[in-house]
C-alpha cells in the first residue's frame, strides 16, 4: 500500500490542458492521496510551514521570485517535489542544476521518427518507457523498468532529456529511455535530487495520462504512485538509493585494492564416470558447457571463445598458440591453432591440440553451481611452450550497452590476476604453476573497456587455469575447490540413469541420445544472484554487430521456452527444475498478472507474448499433478489466479478464447503465420490450461474456482471447435483474423492442441495423414509448413525450416491420436537431431532441405526437451 500523503497538484493559472486534467483526475481518485489543487500563482502561500509533496506536471512553469524561493525552501525543509514532462526544467530554474535538459521535443508523434531503437527486429513495436540501471525504488513492482506509453500517429507528446555529454550536475540519473527490447542510455529521462532535508524527482517523458492508447495505464499509474511516494516527506527515514546511470568512462589501470583469486585444489575435477561420451575429428561445429552460474562457448577446431558468469561476460576472446608461432606483442588476441580431435562428456570437453609439432591435451570443465571455469593443459610427449591469451570486458548481458562496465581496474601478482569493473563485477584468473610471464595490457577502444591477458606457459606437466567470477552483489570468493565439482556431476548423472524408462527396442544410438537429453535438460538451470533460478532457452556465442553483442545464444529466461522445457522436466522426474520455473515466472509477474516473455540475466523484463501466461497455468497444474506438492502450489496460488484473471481480461469479444490482438505473439512471432486475432495454438494451450487447472483447483479445495474453470473450459472448447474447424478443408485453421475469417494455412502447429487434448483427434485425420508425408517430414524432422506452401523457404525461420521442437510436438500428437508407428518415427528423428551440429546437443533450427543448423543456437533447451518428452511417451514404457 502506498504511503498516505498530501499532494499539492499545481495547475496552470489558465485552463487545464487535457493532460493536466487527466493526471489530476487520476490522482484525485487515489485513496492514499489528499489532493489539494493549487494555481501556480498561489503556490507560495500553501507551502509555508507545510511538509507536503508538490507535483508540477505537463507544463513548464514560469516561476516568479516568490514562488521560486518558496519551492526551494519547501524542499530544503524536507518537502517533496515531483516534476514531470515540461516541468522537469524546474531544478534548472531553481538553480539546483547548472544546465537544463538539452533535448527538448514538443510536437506530434510520427512513426517516421528518427529515434526508433528497434527497427528491423521482427516487428517494430511503438512502445516507450523508462529503464533503470539494474533496479531502483521508482520501479517497485515493475522490475527494473517499464513501458508506459504506446504512441499513436499524430498524438501530441513532449519529452525533456539530458543527452550526449550533458548530464545533471547535482542530480542522479535514475532512468533512461526504454524501447521495444532495447534501451537508450543516450536519452536520460529521470533524475533525482537531495536538496537539504527534502527530495525531488524529475521524469521528462512518457508519462502521458491522456494517451490515446491506454494499454500501459496500469504500469503508468504504478510508476507515478512510486514517484510520489519516493519524494514524499518521510521524517528521518532513509531512502534506498538504487542504481544510477552515469557517464561512461573507458580504460584500464592497475589498482592494488582489487581482490586476487584464491589458490585452489583441482584434483579429480575432470572425472565424469565415462557412461556417455561423443568424439570425432575436430570440426567447425560449436560446443557449449554450462553450469548454473557459468557458460563456456566455442568451436571444436579453434577452441574457447566466450565465458559468461551470469550476468557478466568474463571472457570475450580466447586463444592458445605455440610460443614459436607468436611474434611480437600483437594488437589483439591471436587465432588459436586448430585442434585435431574433440571429445565431449557430461560437463567436460577435451581437445587434442597440435602446437608447433607437439601434442597438448586441453581439458575444460565448468563448475556445476559456481561462477567458475577450469582449464587444464597437459603435454602428451615432452615439454611444450605456448602462449595463452584472453580478453575481458566484463560486459553485462543485453540490452545493456557494451560499455556499461565503465573503467576496469586490475591487480597482478605471480600467477594470479584480479579484474574489477567500475560497476562492481569481478573476474579472477589463477594459473598453476605460475607462468613464465604474465602480461596485462589495456585493450580498450572507443566503445568499451577491455583488458588483455597474455601468459607464456612452459608445460612440463599439467598446467591449470582457473577463472572465477562475482557479480556486483557478491564478494569475490575467498576459496575455490574444483575437486568437489566431479562429485556433483556424478551425483546428477546417477539420478538421471536411475529414471525408470526403457526402450521398446534395443537401439544404442537412441538410448545414448536419451541420456544426453537428460543431461542437457539439467544444464539449462541457471541461478542469477538477486534475480532467481529458472530454465534458460539455449546456449551459444554472442552474435556479430551491435544487436548480437552480449547475447550468448538464448542464455536468458523466456516464459514459453521455460514452460515447454519444464513440461519435459515434469514428465521425466526433474521436478525441482519445474518448481523453479513456476516460482520464477510468478515472482516476475507483471502487475497485471501477465507472465513474462523474456527476462535477461541482467534483469530486464519484457512481457510481449500472449502464450506465456496460459503455458504457466498449464505447467503449474501439471507440476501439482505429478508431484503432489501442495505446499508450493498453495504458496504460488495468488499469482496463479492473478495470471488466470489476466487471461480472462484479454477475451475482448467474449467468445471464451484469449487473444493475440493487443496482448502479444503466440509461438509464431511474425510473418504470414503470425497474422491472426487468435491462433489455434493459443486457443489450444488456453483450453488445455483451463481443463488441467480445474483439477488443480479442486484438489486444493477451491471448489468455487474449480467450477468456474470447468465452465470456462467448456466454453473455450466449444468456441474453438465452432470457430476454427473448417468442414470443407476437413481440418482446423491455423488462425482466426479479427474480421472472423480464417487463415487456413497448413502448418505443424496443429500438433499442439492435439497433443494437449484440446481438439478432436478424428477431426485431425487429414492433417495427420499430411504431416507424415514428405511434404512436411524430412529425414531429420518436421517442417513448419509443407513444401507446397506458396511461400515455402527452406531457410526461413517461420516459412519452411525444420525444428526439433515441431518434430517432438508432432510425435506426441500422433501418439495421442493412436498413430504409434508415425509417432515412433518422428520421435526417433527428434532424438537423432543430437548429431546435426554440436555433439550431444539439439539445435534450434535446421534447414528444410539439408540436415544442417541454421538457427541462433546449436544448443536449444526446448529442442532437447521435446526430444526427451516425445521419447518418454512414444519410445519408452515404464518398467
Amino acid at each position: 500500500m502506498a504511503l498516505e500523503m498530501t499532494v499539492h497538484f499545481v495547475r496552470p493559472d489558465g485552463d487545464l490542458s487535457e493532460e493536466n486534467a487527466a493526471a489530476l483526475a487520476w490522482l484525485d481518485a487515489q485513496s492514499w492521496s489528499d489532493v489539494r489543487p493549487v494555481a501556480l500563482s498561489d503556490l507560495a502561500g500553501p507551502l509555508h510551514g507545510k511538509r507536503t509533496t508538490v507535483w508540477l506536471h505537463g507544463t513548464q512553469p514560469e516561476l516568479d521570485e516568490e514562488t521560486r524561493l518558496a519551492l526551494d525552501a519547501h524542499v530544503r525543509a524536507g518537502g517533496g517535489l515531483l516534476a514531470t514532462l515540461a516541468a522537469s526544467m524546474v531544478p534548472f530554474q531553481l538553480g539546483w542544476e547548472e544546465s537544463a535538459p538539452d533535448e527538448v521535443t514538443s510536437g506530434d508523434w510520427s512513426d517516421d521518427a528518427g529515434d526508433e531503437l528497434a527497427q528491423g527486429f521482427s516487428e517494430v513495436h511503438r512502445i516507450r518507457g523508462l529503464q533503470s540501471f539494474r533496479g531502483h525504488p521508482l520501479f517497485d513492482g515493475l522490475g527494473s523498468g517499464a513501458y508506459t506509453w504506446t504512441p499513436q500517429p499524430n498524438e501530441p507528446f513532449e519529452r525533456y532529456a539530458y543527452s550526449g555529454s550533458t548530464w545533471p550536475a547535482s542530480g542522479r540519473v535514475v532512468a533512461v529511455e526504454k524501447s521495444y527490447i532495447s534501451m537508450n542510455p543516450g536519452r536520460r529521462l529521470a533524475w533525482e535530487h537531495v536538496i537539504g532535508d527534502g527530495w525531488a524527482l524529475c521524469i521528462g517523458g512518457y508519462v502521458h495520462f491522456a494517451a490515446q492508447d491506454q494499454r500501459f495505464r496500469p504500469q503508468l499509474e504504478r510508476l507515478m504512485r512510486n514517484a510520489l511516494q519516493r519524494v514524499a516527506p518521510n521524517g528521518s527515514r532513509a531512502r534506498l538509493l538504487g542504481g544510477a546511470w552515469r557517464p561512461t568512462t573507458r580504460g584500464a589501470s592497475a589498482d592494488d585494492a582489487v581482490a586476487l583469486p584464491p589458490e585452489f585444489d583441482a584434483d579429480g575435477a575432470f572425472e565424469t564416470g565415462g557412461d556417455i561420451s561423443l568424439e570425432r575429428d575436430a570440426t567447425d561445429a560449436e560446443y557449449t558447457l554450462a553450469g548454473s552460474r557459468a557458460l563456456l562457448a566455442g568451436r571444436e577446431r579453434t577452441g574457447h571463445e566466450e565465458a559468461w558468469f551470469h550476468p557478466l561476460r568474463a571472457v570475450s576472446r580466447w586463444s592458445c598458440c605455440a610460443a614459436e608461432s607468436v611474434t611480437g606483442a600483437g594488437d589483439g588476441v591471436g587465432s588459436s591453432e586448430p585442434a585435431a580431435h574433440f571429445r565431449i562428456e557430461p560437463g567436460v570437453v577435451t581437445r587434442r591440440l597440435e602446437l608447433g609439432g607437439r601434442a597438448v591435451d586441453e581439458r575444460t570443465t565448468v563448475a556445476p553451481d559456481e561462477a567458475a571455469v577450469l582449464v587444464e593443459l597437459t603435454p602428451v610427449a615432452g615439454p611444450a611452450r605456448l602462449v595463452w591469451e584472453l580478453e575481458s570486458d566484463l560486459r553485462l548481458t543485453w540490452p545493456y550497452p557494451a560499455g556499461t562496465a565503465g573503467r576496469l581496474s586490475y591487480r597482478c601478482e605471480g600467477g594470479a590476476l584480479g579484474i574489477e569493473a567500475e560497476t562492481g563485477e569481478w573476474l579472477g584468473v589463477r594459473i598453476d604453476p605460475a607462468p613464465a610471464a604474465l602480461k596485462v595490457s589495456d585493450a580498450s577502444d572507443g566503445e568499451r573497456s577491455r583488458i588483455r591477458i597474455r601468459a607464456e606457459l612452459e608445460l612440463a606437466g599439467p598446467t591449470q587455469i582457473l577463472l572465477l567470477g562475482a557479480t556486483a552483489d557478491e564478494d569475490p570468493p575467498a576459496r575455490a575447490d574444483p575437486s568437489d565439482w566431479a562429485a556433483k556431476r556424478l551425483a546428477r548423472r546417477r539420478i538421471q540413469r536411475e529414471e525408470q524408462y526403457r526402450l521398446e527396442a534395443d537401439d544404442p544410438e537412441l538410448a545414448e541420445a536419451v541420456e544426453w537429453a537428460k543431461w542437457r535438460l539439467s544444464s539449462y538451470r541457471v541461478n542469477v544472484p538477486g534475480l532467481g533460478a529458472s530454465l534458460v532457452a539455449g546456449y551459444g556465442r554472442s552474435g556479430p554487430g551491435e544487436f548480437g553483442d552480449g547475447r550468448p545464444g538464448y542464455a536468458w529466461f523466456f516464459g514459453r521456452d521455460a514452460c515447454w522445457t519444464a513440461l519435459a522436466c515434469v514428465a521425466v522426474g526433474q521436478h525441482d527444475a519445474a518448481r523453479e520455473v513456476v516460482e520464477f515466472l510468478g515472482s516476475h509477474q507483471d502487475i497485471t498478472g501477465k507472465i513474462l516473455h523474456e527476462c535477461t540475466t541482467s534483469g530486464v523484463v519484457n512481457y510481449d507474448a500472449a502464450d506465456s501466461t496460459p503455458l504457466y497455468l498449464l505447467l503449474a497444474a501439471r507440476y501439482l499433478a505429478a508431484t503432489g506438492d501442495r505446499e508450493t502450489l498453495e504458496r504460488e496460488w495468488p499469482r496463479i489466479e492473478k495470471a488466470y484473471r489476466f487471461c480472462l481480461g484479454t477475451d475482448s469479444d467474449g467468445d471464451g478464447l484469449i487473444e493475440n490482438t493487443g496482448v502479444g505473439h503466440g509461438w509464431v512471432e511474425f510473418g504470414r503465420l503470425g497474422e491472426h486475432h487468435v491462433s489455434l495454438y493459443l486457443a489450444g494451450v488456453w483450453t488445455a490450461a483451463l481443463v488441467e487447472l480445474e483439477v488443480a483447483a479442486r484438489s486444493l479445495g477451491r471448489d468455487e474456482l474449480a467450477n468456474e474453470l470447468a465452465f470456462q473450459a467448456a466454453a473455450a472448447r466449444a468456441s474453438l471447435e465452432l470457430s476454427f474447424f473448417d468442414p470443407l478443408e476437413r481440418r482446423y485453421a491455423h488462425g482466426r483474423r479479427a474480421d472472423g475469417s480464417l487463415n487456413i494455412s497448413e502448418s505443424a502447429m496443429t500438433a499442439v492442441p492435439l497433443l494437449l487434448g484440446a481438439v478432436l483427434p478424428e477431426r485431425c485425420e487429414a492433417w495427420l495423414d499430411r504431416v507424415a508425408t514428405e511434404e512436411f517430414t524430412t529425414g531429420w524432422g518436421v517442417r513448419l509448413v509443407p513444401r507446397s506452401d506458396p511461400e515455402y523457404q527452406p531457410d526461413g525461420y517461420h516459412s519452411g525450416s525444420v525444428w526439433p521442437l515441431f518434430t517432438g510436438w508432432v510425435a506426441l500428437a500422433e501418439a495421442h491420436a493412436g498413430r504409434h508407428g508415425d509417432a515412433r518415427r518422428h520421435s526417433e528423428l527428434s532424438l537423432r537431431a543430437m548429431t546435426a551440429g554440436s555433439l550431444g546437443a539439439w539445435p534450434e533450427v535446421l534447414h528444410g532441405e539439408e540436415p544442417r543448423s541454421i538457427g541462433v543456437t546449436a544448443d536449444q533447451a526446448w529442442s532437447a526437451a521435446l526430444a526427451l518428452l516425445s521419447a518418454r511417451f512414444c519410445l519408452f514404457q515404464s518398467e
